[in-house]
């Protein structure tokens, strides 16, 4: 069964083998070589749980259904953008990672272009839910190679679960963005093109 909690015991008291499993066993951190060895060794774990796998060195804890990363050690994690506003990935790939620490989430990602779909404003899943909406926020940096150019771009929060790239544009004295098109910042090649960006930002 899961942790019990905090139990304070008293001299002379009788130490029960479902006391010991309750307040110490099921609430400690347990260690295990693998995620095959955790699976192995608590074939039916319970919420609450907490392991260290010493392959990766993350802490996990079972949330009810399944392990996910209580506080990664230095561990990133890979994770798959989704496009939309009419951007499509087509046969294009994606390189994204990210990592959270404590409630801050750092992001790296690049994603070359193959025969997808052009949109009105480029838009990705957050790997993470932010904590709230700061639209309109400028988060990150990144870059755009088309056809061997390099131009600069923002990476502005959507929501609480999406992002957008901008390009960056001299307007005046001011500097401003524009939504990333068919043709903004540049016309796109059919394959071949390469967006680069990271950006930090706080988890819900």
């Amino acid at each position: 069964m899961a942790g019990e909690g905090r139990k304070t015991f008293v001299a002379g008291e009788v130490l029960l083998a479902q006391e010991l499993n309750d307040y110490l066993m099921d609430q400690s951190v347990m260690n295990f070589a693998t995620d095959a060895a955790r699976s192995s060794a608590i074939p039916t774990p319970t919420e609450g749980m907490l392991t260290l796998t010493k392959d990766n060195d993350e802490i996990d804890y079972y949330n009810g259904s399944a392990w996910v990363p209580a506080l990664p050690i230095g561990a990133w994690q890979s994770w798959s953008p989704v496009l939309s506003d009419g951007w499509s990935n087509g046969n294009g790939t994606w390189i994204a990672s990210y990592v959270q620490i404590g409630k801050t989430v750092h992001v790296k990602a690049q994603f070359t272009t193959g025969n997808g779909t052009e949109g009105t404003i480029l838009t990705c899943t957050l790997p993470v839910t932010a904590n709230h909406n700061m639209s309109a926020i400028a988060v990150g940096v990144g870059g755009a190679s088309i056809s061997g150019v390099i131009y600069p771009l923002r990476v502005l929060m959507q929501s609480s679960t999406a992002f957008r790239l901008y390009a960056e544009k001299s307007d005046a004295a001011y500097l401003t963005y524009a939504n990333i098109t068919a043709a903004i910042p540049a016309t796109w090649a059919a394959s071949g093109d390469v967006i680069r960006f990271s950006f930090t930002y706080e988890a819900a």
